[in-house]
């Protein structure tokens, strides 16, 4: 049975607008996942799969996200999910995020997710303000969010928090956060679960630290992980910008992993010659090994998860004869081995 094709599905007349990057909604999924809720029963209700959300570097329409968010909040009764999920977007999730962590300090951490948030959302801009006495990040959508305007800044919110603690080795008390829509009505204001200072009705969202703070050394800083970090990032950016010729080669390539085709077979597919191909990726500096391993190694940590495949099904899944030489991959990959991997996603550790 073919996968949908979610980057088709717009809401009719509505023009496609890559928006939120498929680690976020693997956030969502997994906060919805903690509450009971299987991830597949708001995945087919939006025209999603699992699968390709791990299927690489693409951002997902802006009207395929409107219809999952729809759907996640009817499924969890929780006007809080974005903020709850946020809160779950470990940083080490994506390039952005690690490349935050291991910064030298937290200004330099908090300058680059304002150079780099649009790989996780792109349709919002963030800009840093430093001040004589405060910095100040605004977060300002590109276009209206239309229903998923709070769920959108409550997300960022829960994110960014967790980011400054993962920077900062601790809860950020120092913070401010100013909020672009009123005050709830009654006693229970979400928001402040997580951040001590609220304000509503502000013109955008904005992070508000005192400018001392942003000389703080970041408690992960690591010049090596950073600078890997960096690469990735630039890999994403040059593929959102000039990737339509990437994302035909990742969804061939995704549908014959297990034959792990060489390059040749694959260009064959696509109707060009090989040298094609790799000149093709080459001028938005990528390889086809890089995709490829790019594939496993998302989908071996899927696979893990949320199946019951034994090491040597994962391994045929995924073009390895030899599940010594998937075990040895995964390693190289993730740092430990796949059993310990499983063990640690099923108890909720990563």
């Amino acid at each position: 049975m073919a996968k949908p094709n979610h980057r088709a599905m717009s809401i009719k007349g509505e023009v496609a607008i890559p928006f939120a990057h498929p680690v976020y909604i693997r956030s969502v999924l997994d906060c919805l996942n903690s509450r009971g809720i299987p991830p597949s029963t708001v995945l087919a209700s939006a025209g999603l799969a699992w699968q390709e959300l791990c299927d690489g570097q693409h951002l997902v329409d802006f009207s395929v996200f409107r219809r999952f968010v729809a759907h996640a909040i009817q499924c969890s009764g929780e006007p809080a999910l974005g903020l709850m999920a946020g809160s779950m977007l470990q940083p080490y999730h994506s390039p952005v995020g690690i490349a935050a962590v291991t910064s030298e300090s937290l200004g330099q951490g908090l300058q680059w997710v304002s150079r780099h948030a649009r790989l996780i959302f792109g349709g919002v801009d963030f800009q840093v303000d430093n001040g004589p006495r405060w910095s100040t990040l605004k977060v300002k959508p590109m276009r209206p969010l239309c229903e998923t305007h709070v769920f959108v800044m409550q997300s960022i919110v829960g994110a960014h928090c967790r980011l400054l603690e993962a920077i900062l080795g601790r809860p950020v008390d120092e913070l401010t956060v100013g909020l672009p829509y009123a005050r709830p009505t009654g006693n229970d204001v979400p928001c402040l679960r997580y951040v001590r200072r609220v304000e509503f009705d502000q013109e955008c969202l904005t992070f508000q630290l005192p400018v001392e703070l942003l000389g703080s050394p970041s408690v992960a800083a690591d010049a090596t992980a950073f600078l890997e970090a960096a690469q990735a990032c630039r890999k994403m950016e040059s593929e959102l910008g000039h990737g339509d010729f990437v994302r035909r080669v990742r969804q061939a390539l995704l549908a014959r992993l297990t034959n792990n085709p060489d390059v040749s077979e694959l260009a064959s597919g696509l109707g060009v010659s090989a040298r094609t191909l790799v000149r093709r990726l080459a001028q938005v500096g990528v390889t086809y090994s890089d995709i490829k391993d790019d594939l496993r190694k998302t989908h071996a940590a899927w696979y893990l998860q949320h199946t019951e495949l034994s090491m040597e099904a994962i391994a045929s899944q995924l073009g390895y004869p030899d599940p010594t030489n998937f075990s040895r991959k995964f390693k190289y990959w993730y740092r430990v081995a796949p059993s310990k991997m499983r063990q640690a996603l099923r108890s909720g550790l990563h």
